[in-house]
């Protein structure tokens, strides 16, 4: 099976395959993004992140916690940023979830600044929207408007990903304490 992934990471489900996205260079601004290849309506699980717990924050991450990260570079990494997106990251499990509906054709975004307190790398935001919020640099860094954070997914879940999502979380917790006291 052809993965987005490399071989050292475990499959895991609901990761993103080849039918249904492509990783493409989209400009020069926004570098690579994610491409939609199929319809998806809204509320629809689109896939599940992957990727190697990490202490540092990198461009690619997401932030599991104060100090702890999930680099993805491979895939979730590549998921543009947009002030009104079509996609929705649960951090607590780590599922894409669709906003709205999304057609073929569409790149896949979120907004950055749902999921990290400060970004690796503020940027002055092209998304187009006319919500667009100018600059992105994380929760923190956001201007007076904040927006409630979503309710995550995890009760809607079948209950064998739910009892996955949970072990890999006290995986990471455990992994995090082991790195605090080194």
């Amino acid at each position: 099976m052809k993965r987005f992934y490399p071989d050292h990471l475990p499959v895991i489900p609901n990761e993103p395959c080849w039918e249904d996205f492509c990783v493409l260079d989209v400009d020069d601004k926004r570098g690579q993004g994610v491409l939609v290849l199929r319809e998806f309506s809204q509320g629809s699980v689109l896939f599940r992140m992957n990727g190697t717990l990490k202490t540092e924050m990198t461009l690619h991450s997401l932030q599991m916690g104060p100090g702890l990260h999930l680099d993805d570079p491979y895939f979730a990494g590549k998921v543009l940023h947009s002030c009104e997106p079509n996609s929705w990251l649960d951090t607590e499990t780590r599922l894409y979830i669709a906003t709205r509906d999304i057609a073929a054709g569409e790149l896949l975004t979120m907004d950055y600044d749902e999921t990290e307190d400060i970004l690796f790398r503020a940027f002055p935001c092209c998304c187009g929207s006319d919500r667009c919020r100018g600059t992105i640099g994380g929760r923190l860094a956001r201007q007076p408007v904040r927006r409630g954070r979503r309710q995550t997914v995890s009760a809607d879940l079948p209950a064998q990903l739910y009892a996955t999502v949970m072990a890999e979380r006290q995986t990471y917790a455990d992994q995090f304490a082991i790195a605090s006291v080194s």
